[in-house]
């Protein structure tokens, strides 16, 4: 008999780790649910005509609200194509939820022209679209940094 190293027909890819107690693919559902749920979030937070509390926005002053407002953008992007690749899904795949997510960056914006007391910005598509190409140069680094520089990305 010869030992067999290749996975059941339905079960986890080759190298899946999942948490301690926990099934593989509950795993990989719970990979959907986290990348929906801040997906949800962050859409929430851009179409509210106030998405920082009063109290903190007076505590800034107007430099450093848009800082920390445009490195948020940036910031939340990079984390959600990360989300985006960390999926059990093909490459394919991965590209394509990468321009989805490029698309919702153009959609909120446009999104914000109805809100009130919030406006659409090409300056924050931009921005967006440069979070998710850190997002992806982290997955391309982390994939090369682990896998000795021999793994493509995704």
């Amino acid at each position: 008999m010869s030992a067999d190293t290749s996975p059941p027909p339905n079960g986890p890819p080759p190298g899946a780790i999942a948490p301690e107690g926990l099934p593989a693919g509950r795993f990989d559902l719970f990979r959907f649910v986290v990348l929906g749920g801040f997906l949800g979030l962050w859409t929430w937070k851009l179409l509210e005509p106030s998405p920082v509390p009063e109290a903190l926005a007076a505590e800034l002053d107007n430099d450093w609200r848009f800082f920390l407002a445009k490195s948020l953008h940036g910031g939340a992007y990079a984390f959600l194509t990360v989300l985006v690749f960390a999926l059990p899904v093909a490459r394919c795949w991965h590209w394509f939820l990468v321009g989805l997510l490029a698309l919702h960056g153009v959609a909120t914006e446009i999104g914000q022209t109805f809100v009130p007391n919030r406006s659409g910005s090409v300056r924050d598509v931009l921005i967006d679209w440069a979070g998710v190409a850190l997002g992806v140069l982290i997955c391309y680094w982390a994939r090369r940094l682990v896998g000795g520089g021999r793994k493509p990305l995704a």
